[in-house]
């Protein structure tokens, strides 16, 4: 499996932080495909800021549950991931992180990287 652009390694967490214009669709496939990297490498942690993006489109409901399938697929139950995004895609209610974590993912989407590796030291401190 190759490395990910934009992806580096600290530790056991791992960092992407992708760049460009994507439809919806196109960046679940590469963040997808980050989380099988990550995952292939054993760590404990991602964190995905996607803050890079530009021409996503706020999700409808269908597009969310397709991301919380492909993020329970690619993540694993074992990896904790936090996920970075625009406030205007997060649903105020975290309707796609409800969904993933119903599929046993461990991770929540953010709007800052500081709140997302805050609650990242918190699993890894309660190794939860």
């Amino acid at each position: 499996m190759m490395k990910p652009d934009n992806f580096e390694v600290v530790g056991q967490r791992g960092f992407y932080r992708p760049k460009g214009k994507v439809s919806f669709e196109q960046g679940i496939e590469l963040v997808a495909e980050c989380m099988k990297y990550a995952r292939s490498l054993g760590l404990a942690s991602l964190l995905v800021n996607t803050l890079g993006f530009t021409g996503v489109a706020p999700p409808s409901i269908f597009a969310r549950h397709q991301l919380a399938l492909r993020w329970a697929e690619s993540a694993g139950p074992k990896m904790h991931v936090a996920v970075v995004a625009r406030q205007e895609l997060i649903d105020p209610e975290k309707i796609g992180v409800i969904m993933a974590q119903n599929r046993g993912v461990s991770g929540d989407v953010f709007t800052s990287e500081s709140a997302a590796i805050m609650w990242l030291n918190l699993r890894h401190d309660n190794k939860t």
